[in-house]
């Protein structure tokens, strides 16, 4: 009887108790060890059975001794898995059994969820599959109640295979559908590809090949992204299966070969065993016996390292057939003996097969008597089971017994029936094939659906394109005019605000080097020169070197950071300081906020400001002239105020034209590459006003408020 795939499911379960921490830190200091030592027993139980007994058993020991109820409970369970995966069912069921008991005891539904899943595959591999299915279904009772999605999936699994085993399709199908639904629901991709797999072999069972191909296919896919290679060796032999059944021998031989080798690497004898027999069958169904029987017997090796009956009765049933093909009797009788007396012994439900095998060999060796009796046991037990497939081989058996001893009257009798059952078979064949095409049509309904709006909706539109073919040309070319137009405008608009920038830097660059200011201060530099005072003038004269290469370095910036701003401003002052009699003095204040070194502006806006207040302010001023610039942040812009004692812009515009002329050019000027920058940085903030101060009436100087861009240099 085919099993489940155990080791993988196994480690399906271990990962479930990892994620979901069954062993908690909070329980007391003195169980701390035992709760770390079981916990890394469940996570290499699968790894390493022989690594875990030991750790799981002391853990077990030292539970027992502090009557600690849930360590000796989570160290049960934890061997129950550990010998389970050493296929030592005995023990296994023995730890299993204790486990569930003590979580019964402490009401915990997640440790009997987990308990009852074990005992459901202790009792597969029993082949008990009643006690199997009855401790499923509490498992999945429980892990409802606790919430578990993976342990429900799982649950699932085991309860579709037990229905397969009791050829009930439509059971099966249901369930393992709840199981992918609810795998997709928490979109844990391994379930997902579990349950897949199990979908999958639900349509092969159905001879739905190509869609059983398809749903492996989408489980491997899953497993590859994953690198899960227990799943990767599922998928692997189950798509070498359908290749099989569809008698693409090189397909299949080439699919099992992949599996082999990932499932030897695993240390997974029980895939291991299974891959070596489907390559068997490869190779016996191509008349290569000879090689075959060498895997054969490497699946058999397998089998009875792992101590499984079931597999091992199964194992010398296919060598005995192989070698009867291979006309070697005694061999084949000696082998289909072992796997009958066997069967026997464990009750195995595919001993009905094995008498078939046995009197064919006994007929063979011309032993019609003893031949007669185990094809009678085959017929019997196939009437009472009610296999029809097994009930015409063993009536056409029957049938060429009885005409070999001369009893060609009840021959006769046997070959009708068996005519009468093949009628009978080809109906239910054809019964199960109007069930396949309504589950086909089940699975390609919604990409017929699909298919056939596709189709609509292709129709209508060719016909609308018919119609409106000339205008759906003419708006094409429409939209490519536009497009090229825009492109072109938006070129223009940038090349026309690169120029514009360009001209209003080089405007201001020849404003900021002022022919009269440099003549002037030159000429200071002479007065101190004749005024016998080198050192001065030398210092002076390095002052103004310094402010010609600031001002040059910086016009060729967008942005330059307010340190370098800061620094030619003081320089340009220190040079005007030089210039007046009666001198001024200027005051330089930066919020706290603001690192000069971090922030940016754009250059030469402070120093025209600064410029007009020295010249048309504090120039024609008698008394000792003060300026104040002052930088804060303000709503995303940067504020700068230049604020002096002048005389005010009144009196500055009676002096001269020449000075309301220069005033309005740097104005202007000014304003041109505010306006720049408000729309090309898209900022509404900047802006530029000058406000006249008062003193009870009087004029007490001039106040520039100007909100600038800036910009962080580090973050």
């Amino acid at each position: 009887m085919p099993k489940l795939p155990l080791i993988f499911i196994c480690f399906l379960l271990i990962l479930s108790l990892t994620e979901n921490n069954l062993l908690l830190s909070q329980e007391a200091p003195d169980t701390a060890s035992i709760n770390n030592r079981t916990l890394n027993a469940f996570i290499n139980a699968r790894r390493n059975p022989d690594m875990v007994i030991p750790v799981a058993l002391k853990a077990l020991s030292e539970s027992r001794t502090t009557g600690y109820s849930k360590g000796i409970a989570d160290a049960s369970l934890a061997l129950g898995f550990a010998y389970f995966t050493k296929y030592r069912t005995d023990s296994a069921l023995y730890y299993n059994m204790q486990a569930y008991d003590l979580y019964r005891e402490m009401n915990n539904p997640r440790g009997k969820a987990r308990a009852c899943y074990g005992l459901a595959y202790v009792f597969s591999l029993k082949s008990d599959l009643q006690e199997s299915e009855r401790y499923a279904a509490l498992s999945l009772n429980f892990f409802e109640e606790a919430g578990d999605s993976r342990g429900m999936i799982n649950a699932y699994n085991v309860l579709n295979y037990l229905a397969r085993q009791q050829k009930d399709l439509k059971k099966a199908s249901g369930l393992i559908r709840q199981a992918v639904e609810i795998a997709r629901s928490v979109n844990d991709s391994l379930a997902l590809a579990d349950a897949l797999n199990s979908l999958a072999i639900i349509y092969r069972d159905m001879a739905l090949f190509s869609q059983a191909i398809d749903t492996y296919f989408e489980a491997l896919r899953i497993w590859e992204l994953k690198k899960d290679t227990n799943g990767m060796a599922i998928g692997y032999g189950s798509i070498g299966l359908m290749y099989y059944h569809q008698k693409n021998w090189d397909k299949s031989l080439e699919f099992n070969l992949k599996k082999l080798p990932v499932s030897l690497a695993a240390g997974d004898l029980w895939e291991a065993g299974k891959t070596y027999n489907s390559i068997a069958q490869v190779y016996n169904s191509t008349g290569r016996y000879d090689t075959a029987l060498i895997y054969l017997r490497k699946s058999l090796q397998l089998n009875k390292q792992m101590d499984y009956p079931s597999a091992i009765a199964s194992s010398y049933h296919n060598i005995a057939s192989t070698l009867l093909h291979l006309s070697r009797i005694d061999s084949a009788f000696w082998y289909i003996t072992r796997a009958v007396n066997m069967a026997t012994e464990i009750k195995d439900q595919n001993i009905v097969d094995y008498y078939i095998t046995l009197a064919n060999v006994l007929q063979t060796k011309k032993q019609y008597h003893e031949a007669l009796q185990n094809t009678l046991k085959a017929y019997e037990l196939a009437r009472t089971r009610r296999l029809p497939l097994t009930l015409s081989d063993a009536s056409l058996l029957l049938s060429e017994i009885y005409r070999k001893i001369n009893r060609k009257d009840i021959a006769y009798g046997y070959l009708k029936e068996h005519m009468q059952l093949r009628d009978s078979i080809t109906n239910d064949e054809f019964l199960k094939q109007v069930t396949r095409l309504e589950i086909e049509y089940d699975f390609d309904k919604k990409q017929r659906e699909a298919e056939y709006a596709r189709t609509r909706e292709r129709i209508i539109a060719e016909n609308s394109i018919r119609q409106h073919k000339m205008y759906l040309r003419g708006l094409a070319v429409l939209l490519a005019l536009g497009a090229v137009i825009t492109l072109l405008y938006l070129r223009h608009n940038r090349l026309r605000a690169l120029y514009s920038r360009i001209d209003l830097e080089q405007r201001l660059l020849r404003a900021q080097m002022n022919p009269h200011f440099i003549f002037n201060s030159l000429c200071a530099v002479q007065d101190l020169i004749l005024a016998g005072k080198p050192d001065k003038a030398n210092r002076f004269l390095t002052k103004i070197a310094r402010l010609m290469r600031n001002i040059l370095e910086n016009s060729r910036e967008e942005f330059i950071t307010l340190e370098k701003e800061i620094e030619t401003i003081r320089l340009y002052l220190d040079v005007q300081q030089l210039r007046f009699e009666s001198g001024f003095e200027y005051k330089i204040d930066i919020d706290e906020t603001i690192d000069p070194e971090n922030y940016s502006i754009p250059p030469m806006f402070t120093q025209p400001c600064v410029e007009n207040s020295i010249e048309h302010g504090l120039l024609p001023l008698r008394k000792r002239g003060r300026l104040n610039i002052s930088y804060s942040l303000s709503n995303g812009v940067m504020k700068l105020e230049v604020t002096d004692n002048g005389v005010g812009r009144k009196e500055a515009e009676a002096k001269s034209a020449e000075t309301r002329k220069k005033q309005s050019i740097s104005t202007k000027l000014t304003t041109e590459r505010l306006e720049h920058f408000r729309k090309t940085l898209k900022e509404k903030s900047i802006a530029f006003e000058i406000i006249d101060l008062y003193e009870e009436d009087r004029v007490a100087g001039t106040k520039v408020v100007m909100m600038l861009p800036y910009k962080k240099i580090f973050a």
